[in-house]
């Protein structure tokens, strides 16, 4: 495979530390998906085609993260259900860990896990503005033993055109030469337009959420780096390392002991940042924040480390500041998304029914004026 370390020696795991790796990470694994009722009953897992690393010509690498690294897949040596029909002008990638996690025993540990748990979580769901998992590595877990290596287990998924975060910055691009020499007629259709886009990013993520949280999973890192779309322009949520499960047919408004300070800062819950107790509504505070900045078009808290956007937020209480030249329904919608008290907060449904109601009125406003 292209795009492996060349210090392979130096990267490959020692025997007995590979096997403890797997026998670690199917323990974890397993207690985790003990107590996930939706996971359990709907994982399709074991469904899915599966792929001896050989089999795949993989290319460059086109993104990475803390723990994990993603490649594009260039062929498939052989002929299989990714390739045939209406899926044979498709294309994919392949996601694993980052073969360095070798020379990190704690962080190959959880990264392991969280690999193999998100496998599991997107198996079992499926709604349209959520990734779908396409394939994943013939040997399993044991691929950590079995290859020697961090990136011995992998996952394999269409590959998205472009990140919210690369939208944001094409939107902020067109919003600039709209203020240009264009007529001003021109100029207000084109911020409408823009405005109705911008809105339908945020009601399919909406959608996605709502998906999530009426089936007991706490997605919890929404921003804008785990937001793309597909090459029909379909909006997906991905990365899905840190969602957890709550109990089957709990109450949605009841708290529970989870992991604090999880998932990225600056789009971080203020109970997440204090590591109080918390629900499916971390998730709106994100939201909010990601709406505030795709209607923005600027980076929330810019200019500051995550260290002092938590210390804003939890501390001095601090929010993106909401323009008053921006319309009442989201205003509102931001105002209560991201209020401090999680009683306070909407569901997810409430917050998409409001953004529709307000994306209709827009797009019967910008059809009025162009008749």
């Amino acid at each position: 495979m292209s795009g492996v370390d060349d210090s392979y020696d130096e990267l490959c795991l020692p025997d007995d530390v590979a096997e403890r790796l797997v026998q670690r990470t199917e323990m974890r694994v397993g207690q985790v998906l003990a107590q996930s009722h939706f996971v359990q009953t709907n994982c399709r897992l074991y469904d899915l085609p599966r792929f001896e690393r050989e089999e795949l010509h993989v290319g460059e690498m086109i993104a990475y993260g803390g723990f994990s690294h993603v490649f594009e897949i260039m062929a498939f040596r052989n002929d299989n259900e990714l390739t045939a029909g209406d899926n044979k002008d498709r294309t994919y990638i392949i996601k694993h860990l980052n073969p360095k996690l070798a020379l990190e025993p704690k962080k190959l540990v959880v990264g392991a896990k969280d690999l193999v748990m998100e496998a599991h979580f997107l198996s079992a769901l499926k709604h349209e503005h959520v990734i779908e998992l396409r394939g994943w590595s013939a040997a399993g877990v044991a691929g950590f033993a079995e290859t020697g290596r961090a990136d011995g287990f992998f996952l394999v998924f269409d590959k998205l055109q472009e990140t919210l975060s690369k939208k944001i910055a094409s939107w902020r691009e067109r919003s600039k030469e709209s203020k240009g020499s264009m007529l001003k007629a021109n100029r207000a259709t084109v911020r409408m337009q823009l405005f109705s886009e911008r809105l339908q990013s945020a009601i399919d993520i909406a959608a996605a959420l709502e998906y999530l949280h009426e089936n007991r999973i706490i997605y919890r890192d929404l921003k804008p780096g785990n937001v793309g779309y597909d090459c029909h322009g379909t909006l997906k949520i991905f990365d899905f390392g840190l969602a957890v499960e709550l109990p089957a047919g709990s109450n949605l408004d009841s708290t529970f002991n989870l992991a604090g300070n999880t998932g990225t800062a600056r789009y971080m819950a203020v109970e997440v940042i204090r590591k109080h107790p918390y629900n499916v509504k971390c998730d709106v505070f994100s939201y909010a924040v990601v709406l505030w900045e795709l209607m923005a078009l600027c980076k929330p808290y810019d200019g500051l480390a995550g260290p002092q956007v938590k210390e804003c937020v939890a501390v001095l209480g601090e929010r993106p500041t909401i323009p008053r030249s921006w319309p009442t329904i989201l205003r509102r919608v931001l105002k209560r998304g991201w209020a401090e008290s999680l009683a306070d907060r909407p569901h997810m449904k409430e917050i998409k029914e409001a953004l529709i109601k307000l994306h209709d009125a827009s797009t019967k406003q910008r059809s009025l004026f162009n008749q």
